[in-house]
Order: structure tokens, then C-alpha cells, then sequence
């Protein structure tokens, strides 16, 4: 009676490091596991958070209109009707696939964990294009995956796990070789720990062209992982039919006024994020003076090949590579100071 390409699919279950992390009350433990920000909210998103509670008996905005304002102000050239938004950026990405007849969607491998899922979910054939040597998409085996049957085409860039990412001038041309009838999902989960000014900003190229969505978040720079909520960028007729496909209020009060906070408090989400890539550079550096294998980041986290098992004989909790596709390795959240001294001092 169910569809049959749902069975292989099973409950999300996290990894036992995830889980220890969730559950443990043990304060001696560096919880890096799950790429979140070191630090609690922005000390407005505090204050908004607190100002909405009295208001918590009455349903948020269903349009999330003032986030919508912040988010196209922080995005020069854009509209509001430009503005996507969803329960973190995966429901944005959800959103957008709902809107495509059936086929399949191309995107590297390994990234994020989500793709394959909300493949299966939408019944869409998910076309995994292995990563090149060093690491990164292979954009032109990507192109050749691509065919009638393609819809569309991701890319986590930064990726996730492998922290590597390509610039926007070939982003840019990527995009003007696929077909126009396929859709292009930038997925920029990571982009506020880039520190390369070629990386650009493609939020105008998702303007500029009809089928290119760009998805973020507040989950990781902004310190907001509880509250779920993200956005996009694309064209007005995307934006509008992604809406009508969006659950109603699927953007709690909670998050919509911390997002919006945080959206307006730039020059501090800024800040923070130039330690996390500060920290990240001295954690890379210890890696390399203890002779260990790593991949060169752009992410609030850094692949490197050493054992999990091993970080946790030290307290340190970080995500196992085997179930990212990097057995032997272990994907490394950059925490705070203290944090990161415990990964060096377990090397």
C-alpha cells in the first residue's frame, strides 16, 4: 500500500557521537559533532525572543513578512518577492523540488545527507556524482549526468562534509550550460566562513537568472540551530510557487524574530564568523604539524583523518567519517578556544 521507493528509507537516527552530545549533561565534554556555532544567539535575538513569548498564543505571521524585509535589504538588488523561507534551509530546498515534475536530480557525493532523503520523498531519482581527487564537485561529470530526465542540479558550496567549494565565476558558467528547464540549487549553508573573495556572492546570480535558487541558513553563522529556519534567493515566479507549496506557518514566531534580529545585527554575525575562520586556520595548522591528513576548509569545520574513537578518549565528541563517506576520518565542528585546544591537546 505504500510507495515502493520509500523502504529503504529508515527514521533519522543520529550518530552515537551526535546522540552523546544531545544527551550528556557532562560539561568536561567538547560537543563538536553537528557543525553548530559555538555561541549561544546574538544578545537582540535574546531580547526579540523574550519580547515574543507574551505573544506565544497567537499564530506568527504565515508570510514571515519581516524576516522577508531583513533578508532582501541584507541582499542588495533583491525583493521581497524574491525571499523564500522555510524550517531551515532544508524545507527550502524541499520546496523548490516539490514544485518539478518527476525525474532526477544530480548533485556530488558526499554532501549533505539530506538529498538523497528528500529525493525519495518526492519520489525523484537521485543521481550521485562522485567528488574529484581533491575533493571537490566535478562539475563536468555533473554536466554529463545531466539529461532530459534531469530537473535539477545542487551544490553545497561550501560542502558539506569536505569543506571545499568552487568560485562564483564558475558557478556562474556551470549554471549558463545546463538546459533552462533544469533548476540549480546553491545551497550555502556554510557561505559566512568563506574567507576567499573569489567565492562572490551568488545571490545576484540567482536574481539575474530564472532557474537558479540560492538557499542559506541561520542554523550555523547565526548561532539559531534550535529554532529551524532558513531562506532563499530566486526568481519571483520560483519565490511565488514555492509559497503556495510551503506548509502553513512552517516559520515558528520564535524563529521568525530571532532570524529577524540576527538579520540586522550583520557586523556582529560578521565578527563571529571571522573567529570561527581564525580558529579554523589554527586547528588546520595543528593538523599539519602533527603530520595528519586534512582537508583545506571553508566551512566551520574541517575533515581530517583521525579517528573519532580517538578524539573521545580526549572528551571530544566529533562527527565519525565512516557515515559521511571518509571511514578512518573525523569532520571537526570549530568550537570556541577552549574547545579547539582540547582537538589540538588530542592530537
Amino acid at each position: 500500500m505504500f510507495r515502493e521507493e520509500l523502504e529503504p528509507l529508515r527514521p533519522y537516527v543520529p550518530p552515537k557521537s551526535w546522540r552523546m552530545a544531545a544527551e550528556s549533561d557532562d560539561d568536561g565534554l567538547a560537543k563538536l559533532t553537528s557543525n553548530e556555532l559555538a555561541f549561544g544567539p546574538l544578545p537582540e535575538a535574546e531580547t526579540a525572543l523574550t519580547e515574543a513569548l507574551t505573544r506565544a498564543n497567537r499564530y506568527p505571521d504565515s508570510h514571515v513578512s519581516r524576516l522577508r524585509e531583513a533578508v532582501a535589504d541584507a541582499n542588495p538588488g533583491s525583493e521581497t518577492s524574491n525571499v523564500l523561507v522555510g524550517n531551515g534551509s532544508s524545507e527550502v530546498i524541499f520546496n523548490v523540488l516539490q514544485l518539478l515534475p518527476p525525474g532526477d536530480v544530480v548533485y556530488g557525493w558526499p554532501s549533505f545527507s539530506m538529498y538523497p532523503t528528500i529525493c525519495a520523498v518526492l519520489g525523484m531519482n537521485a543521481r550521485e556524482v562522485p567528488l574529484t581527487e581533491n575533493e571537490k564537485f566535478d562539475l563536468e561529470a555533473m554536466l554529463r549526468t545531466v539529461t532530459h530526465e534531469t530537473r535539477a542540479v545542487i551544490l553545497c558550496n561550501p560542502n558539506n562534509p569536505s569543506g571545499t567549494y568552487h568560485p562564483l565565476d564558475r558557478i556562474r558558467e556551470f549554471a549558463g550550460a545546463l538546459p533552462e528547464n533544469v533548476v540549480l540549487i546553491v545551497d550555502e549553508a556554510y557561505v559566512e566562513f568563506v574567507d576567499d573573495p573569489a567565492y562572490g556572492d551568488s545571490h545576484a546570480l540567482a536574481l539575474e537568472s530564472p532557474n537558479v535558487v540560492m538557499a542559506r541558513t541561520f542554523s550555523k553563522a547565526h548561532g539559531l540551530a534550535g529554532l529551524r529556519v532558513g531562506y532563499g534567493i530566486a526568481s519571483e515566479e520560483i519565490a511565488d510557487y514555492a509559497e503556495r507549496v510551503r506548509f502553513p506557518v512552517s516559520v515558528n514566531l520564535a524563529a521568525q524574530v530571532a532570524a529577524t534580529a540576527s538579520m540586522l545585527a550583520k557586523e556582529k554575525v560578521e565578527e563571529r564568523a571571522k573567529f570561527v575562520i581564525r580558529e579554523r586556520g589554527r586547528l588546520e595548522e595543528a593538523f599539519g604539524k602533527a603530520n595528519l591528513e586534512y582537508i583545506p576548509s571553508q566551512g566551520n569545520f574541517i575533515m581530517v583523518r583521525f579517528a573519532a574513537a580517538d578524539f573521545e578518549k580526549s572528551g571530544v565528541l566529533v562527527r565519525e567519517g565512516e557515515a559521511l563517506g571518509y571511514p578512518g576520518w573525523s569532520r571537526v565542528t570549530v568550537g570556541n578556544s577552549s574547545e579547539n585546544d582540547r582537538v589540538i591537546e588530542a592530537l
